[in-house]
């Protein structure tokens, strides 16, 4: 099994593409009103999701909200974090008030 962010990463572009979605990382191009991009897009036919994975110190990070927050203006967003750090970044997630972001476990 692989360790670390890229193994979070796979395991994630995994799940969603079981799901049924086409995916890519996120071309190095115009960041989303200064913050960074997310880690990957998922498509299926016109629906776009911007797919954010995580690790455990991102998940209370400032960076964080920002990226997701930008991310979550543009459409259809989705956190991908561990299984015990659920919860917290749903708490997380409603406490900055972006209804509708998927949060899921890789």
């Amino acid at each position: 099994m692989e360790d670390g962010w890229k193994g979070a990463v796979n395991r994630s572009r995994a799940t969603m593409r079981r799901e049924g979605f086409a995916v890519s990382p996120v071309r190095a191009g115009p960041r989303l009103r200064g913050a960074d991009p997310p880690d990957l897009l998922a498509t299926s036919g016109a629906r776009v999701v911007r797919v954010f994975v995580l690790l455990d110190p991102a998940v209370d990070a400032e960076e964080t909200r920002q990226r997701i927050t930008a991310a979550y203006r543009n459409g259809e967003t989705r956190v991908f974090v561990r299984w015990p750090l659920r919860w917290r970044m749903l708490s997380n997630v409603d406490r900055w008030g972006l209804r509708g972001v998927s949060v899921t476990t890789w």
